[in-house]
């Protein structure tokens, strides 16, 4: 048979577990965006979005950018970036 000392202790630290497990801050949400870029020509259109891509980068986010494709009249790319 347990000491009722250690009995106390076990449930003095489960009660300090619980309590740290309760009041941790949750997690932040990473947010995400997006950005159409165009351009007349595919080199156009894709110097827009490497120049857009790093700048983003530099700013710290994580990117995501692949080029532009034919659309319509002109050329159309998207750049993506999250927390």
């Amino acid at each position: 048979m347990a000491h009722p000392v250690l009995k106390k202790l076990f449930a003095a630290m489960a009660i300090t577990v619980l309590s740290i497990t309760v009041t941790a801050p949750a997690q932040a949400v990473p947010a995400y965006y997006q950005q159409t870029v165009t351009g007349s020509t595919l080199a156009e259109c894709n110097a827009a979005g490497s120049q857009l891509a790093q700048q983003k980068r530099a700013q710290g986010y994580l990117v995501t950018w692949t080029g532009c494709g034919h659309q319509g009249f002109g050329y159309v790319g998207l750049v993506s970036w999250s927390d």
